[in-house]
C-alpha cells in the first residue's frame, strides 16, 4: 500500500475487536516507533506496551476527555518522554505517537 493511501483511509477507531494483538504485530509496531525521527536523534522516549485489560481501562480514565477511547482495547502502547533528554520532547513524542498509529493502520489494527 502507498503511503497517502495509508494516511487516506486511517480513521479514528473508537471500539476494538475481543481478540489479542498478534505479537509479530506488535514487534512491527514498536519496530516503526524505534525508527521515529527524533531531534539530534537523540530518541529521547520509552514505550510501554499494555495488554492487561485492567491496566488499559485504568490508562481510559486518566484523562476524562482524551484517554476514554482506550476502553475495551486489546493494546496500548504508552509512549513515555524525557525532558531532560531534549527540550523538543513533546514533537518527538507527537511524532512517534504518529509512526506508532501508522504502523498499526498498516497491519489492520484500524
Amino acid at each position: 500500500m502507498e503511503f497517502l493511501d495509508l494516511i487516506k483511509q486511517r480513521k479514528s477507531i473508537r471500539k476494538y475487536k475481543k481478540q489479542p494483538v498478534e505479537a509479530e504485530k506488535v514487534a512491527k509496531i514498536v519496530e516503526a516507533a524505534l525508527r521515529a525521527p527524533s531531534s539530534k536523534n537523540l530518541q529521547p522516549w520509552e514505550f510501554i506496551v499494555v495488554t492487561d485489560e485492567r491496566v488499559i481501562t485504568r490508562l481510559a480514565q486518566t484523562r476524562l476527555k482524551s484517554s476514554y477511547f482506550l476502553e475495551g482495547a486489546p493494546l496500548a502502547v504508552v509512549v513515555c518522554a524525557d525532558p531532560g533528554k531534549s527540550d523538543v520532547w513533546i514533537e518527538n513524542a507527537s511524532i512517534v505517537a504518529t509512526y506508532i498509529s501508522l504502523a498499526a493502520e498498516s497491519l489492520g489494527l484500524g
